[in-house]
């Protein structure tokens, strides 16, 4: 199973380096359309912004995956054992909580837009944009889970070594 998830998370990873290098790409070829005579690229802005979004809800999932998200270093440095992993299981359960509102209110999002066309694409549905918040939904709690399953893991063999 973890490699799975492993895999999950380096598909993740590198989904969102390629959106980085297409707004990148998109924000210079908007640059260029405004600053040289004669190029005009109508679809660069739309695109970048589209690329941002799935960046960075891809990244967001990333960072739970590698427990870079938001925590309290006060609390969480100076504990141990028990009330370590209670602080964390909370954690993990608000994560898994947000994860699925992503993805309840994520998939009516996908579905209310699915039949709009973006402006300078029309060739592109917007649904395709907001479905990167329950995908992203989906992964964190994927990655909540796997995180919570590895502090338990911690816990006990901690308790083991204690007890020798």
């Amino acid at each position: 199973m973890k490699k799975a998830i492993d895999f999950v998370g380096s598909l993740f990873l590198k989904a969102a380096a390629l959106f980085f290098l297409v707004f990148i790409v998109c924000v210079i070829l908007q640059v260029a359309s405004r600053y040289v005579p004669g190029v005009r690229i109508l679809w660069a802005g739309e695109l970048a912004t589209y690329a941002f979004i799935w960046m960075i809800f891809l990244g967001a999932a990333i960072m739970v995956r590698e427990k870079g998200h938001f925590t309290v270093g006060l609390v969480i440095d100076n504990i141990k054992g028990l009330p370590l992993f209670l602080v964390q299981s909370l954690t993990h359960v608000l994560i898994i909580i947000f994860g699925a509102v992503m993805i309840y209110d994520g998939y009516g999002l996908t579905m209310q837009f699915w039949e709009w066309n973006l402006n300078n694409l029309p060739q592109i549905r917007q649904g395709y944009t907001w479905m990167a918040i329950p995908v992203s939904g989906a992964a964190m709690i994927l990655f909540a889970i796997q995180n919570w399953w590895e502090d338990l893991w911690t816990l006990k063999s901690n308790r083991k070594e204690e007890t020798v």
